[in-house]
């Protein structure tokens, strides 16, 4: 039972990346792609802001109080607004706008393609002369990629806004001291590593649902199975992609660090 999961799993991954190949391939290949890329960008940011404005306050207000009670124990809440926001946009923001986006534009466009496969509508498209991946999937993943790291750029916004809010009205911290302490715990590389891992996950959540629901058979039920499939796999993989990419931009960041003391150290030589 295990062993056929597995096999189904990797399986279902090989053929995910195939299809993520091609579809970058046609986007290289095609022209004509930036209007409907724009119109899907405007149409997910603007139905998934709500969702993670208001995912967004909470999530920092939670980690606000969380952080309070172990600071406060120690009389270290100066710290507050930089641990906070450290935590916000390295992980927490990130891992939230993606699950956001699984659930809602991931299910959305998984159900919106596994229709229009089952009812024929893609076999009418081919029939016609036109290339269903350039019309349908491209401009849908090119949409759903950018606006994931539009959608965290906003959220962690509204994220460090709301922990503000929170910690003044019930940690006692006032705004000044909470930002005070933001420089020492979050810097360029932490907003850079923050962008990167929405990059991947935007792409996470596009690939498998798209695929899901281009690929789908069996009528409504195949629809129904498509759009719960692509959750599953989509959460999947976005878990095991965090693990990965924050052990590849630690190990970056910290040789990064390494190179740079050593440049400082053969320029301070040459003076």
């Amino acid at each position: 039972m295990i062993t056929t999961s597995l096999l189904n799993l990797l399986h279902d991954f090989g053929s995910i990346s195939l299809f993520f190949k091609k579809v970058f391939l046609t986007l290289l290949r095609t022209r004509g792609n930036l209007i409907p890329i724009l119109n899907q960008i405007a149409s997910i940011s603007i139905r998934s802001l709500p969702t993670v404005a208001f995912a967004g306050v909470f999530v920092g207000a939670i980690l606000v109080l969380q952080f309070n009670l172990i600071l406060s124990a120690y009389d270290a809440q100066v710290f507050l607004g930089g641990l906070n926001t450290s935590a916000v946009v390295r992980e927490v923001g990130p891992l939230i706008i993606s699950f956001l986006l699984a659930g809602k534009i991931g299910a959305y466009t998984a159900a919106e393609l596994g229709t229009m496969r089952v009812t024929e509508q893609i076999d009418a498209i081919e029939c016609l002369g036109t290339d269903p991946i350039q019309y349908l999937v491209v401009p849908r993943m090119a949409g759903i990629v950018v606006s994931s790291a539009i959608l965290l750029m906003l959220g962690l916004l509204i994220s460090i806004a709301g922990s503000m809010a929170v910690a003044a009205t019930a940690c006692g911290v006032n705004p000044w001291e909470f930002t005070a302490s933001i420089p020492q715990f979050t810097s360029i590389s932490t907003v850079v590593s923050g962008m990167i891992k929405s990059m991947v996950y935007g792409i996470i959540v596009a690939g498998v649902a798209c695929h899901q629901g281009y690929t789908a058979t069996g009528g409504a039920r195949g629809v129904g199975r498509a759009v719960t499939m692509a959750a599953i796999y989509t959460n999947f993989y976005i878990v095991i992609a965090n693990y990965f990419t924050s052990g590849f931009l630690e190990f970056a960041e910290h040789w990064i660090q390494i190179l740079g003391a050593q440049a400082g150290l053969g320029l301070g030589k040459a003076l």
